[in-house]
């Protein structure tokens, strides 16, 4: 399932592939983070800024664990 959404992310999935991803995620907390995460990753790839809110930092020390 993190394959489906690094490719929901990616935008590679159609919508027919991309709702039950989408559905799972809502479903489930760890892959909402993990959606989460890979989204941050996604963004500092691109050089997209993301807010300063600590939100990053918290989500750096659990990768941390």
């Amino acid at each position: 399932m993190t394959l489906n959404v690094s490719q929901l992310l990616d935008g590679q999935l159609d919508d027919a592939h991309g709702r039950p991803v989408l559905d799972e995620v809502a479903a489930n907390a760890e892959l909402r983070d993990r959606y989460t995460v890979y989204g941050l990753i996604g963004d500092t790839l691109r050089g997209n800024g993301t807010p300063d809110d600590g939100f990053t930092i918290r989500i750096l020390e659990r990768m941390k664990r």
